[in-house]
């Protein structure tokens, strides 16, 4: 929150993307520590996605001029919405719709909800930023 308070102006704009950058990488260690006792294979997907991010996050971010970052952020914005809504998706197809939720046990509402809401946030989030580039595009 800081970090994005810090990118409401070009005199602060650096140091908010510092202190995000820092916040982030607090929340991949933490996440990192707390699946430390997972099995192999989710570990080489967790470093599978994060090499892929990087490789195709970094060279855009730095080639990038600033009269061009509002295409960059709508499309990093989308893409982020449109992983949420993919991984709300596989979680719903893992579950059998729910239906077969922790073996057998009945889902509770706030997890039927709370998949639900990051489904329909996510995919608006991904279109409106496909329609906010296809907008930005210059022709």
């Amino acid at each position: 929150i800081y970090g994005l308070m810090g990118l409401t102006g070009p005199k602060t704009a650096v140091r908010g993307n510092q202190i995000a950058a820092v916040g982030m990488a607090i929340a991949v260690v933490a996440t990192l520590i707390s699946v430390r006792d997972a099995d192999m294979s989710n570990w080489i997907l967790i470093i599978a996605g994060l090499v892929v991010g990087v490789v195709l996050g970094v060279p855009p971010a730095l080639r990038t001029k600033m009269t061009e970052m509002p295409q960059l952020v709508a499309l990093f914005n989308g893409v982020g919405g449109g992983t949420v809504a993919l991984i709300a998706y596989a979680e719903f197809l893992d579950s059998d719709g729910f239906t077969a939720f922790k073996h057998g046990e009945e889902p509770t509402v706030h997890i039927v909800i709370a998949s639900l809401f990051a489904a329909i946030i996510g995919s608006i989030s991904f279109w409106g930023s496909v329609i906010a580039l296809k907008i930005i595009q210059p022709r």
